[in-house]
């Protein structure tokens, strides 16, 4: 097993960023944070930046968004559904990920998106 504990060592987190288990890497759940904190703009800034972690996160392994099979989303907003299929699709080609969004009560920092990614090599 190979983990990435870049984040989670420097944010002192109790858990790690990635885990890569038989080709599969699984990540953390991604909120719009850099090492200043969640970023300032809302929904779209946020969402932007959970791709520039992921794409971080994917040239630890080697990967590339190709490589994602998964996500899973979570909105603070079920609202921003529209605005969040825009953005995806720059991110995304077909045959596109499989994934699951659904709103939630709330998220940490009081963050608008947090979206969990699996990959395969």
């Amino acid at each position: 097993m190979k983990y990435k504990t870049n984040n989670s060592d420097k944010l002192k987190t109790p858990y790690s960023d990635a885990i890569e288990m038989g080709g599969l890497i699984e990540f953390s759940g991604m909120i719009g944070n850099t090492d200043n904190g969640l970023v300032a703009g809302g929904f779209e800034c946020e969402l932007d930046q959970i791709f520039k972690n992921l794409k971080d996160g994917l040239d630890y392994y080697n990967l590339n968004y190709t490589n994602v099979i998964k996500a899973k989303i979570l909105l603070s907003d079920i609202n921003d559904m529209p605005k969040l299929n825009e953005i995806y699709l720059t991110y995304f080609q077909k045959p596109l990920p499989i994934r699951t969004t659904f709103a939630v009560a709330g998220l940490p920092f009081d963050a608008k998106v947090e979206i969990e990614f699996s990959a395969k090599k």
